[in-house]
């Protein structure tokens, strides 16, 4: 994941706060994303998986 590149370009000192939060936030929107994938036969859980992805990326 790019994400992970670029963060380490990052200073020092936010290498235990901002990197970390904004990592475990990229994760988790591929989690999300695969999740939805998994559930693309329902048509409701797909959306709310996607709107979680969304969300989540946004924060």
């Amino acid at each position: 994941m790019r994400i992970f590149e670029c963060s380490k370009e990052w200073p020092t000192e936010e290498r235990y706060s901002l990197t970390d939060q904004i990592r475990r936030a990229s994760r988790s929107v591929c989690e999300q994303i695969a999740e939805a994938w998994r559930k693309r036969r329902y048509i409701s859980h797909f959306r709310s998986k996607l709107t979680d992805a969304d969300s989540e990326a946004a924060a």
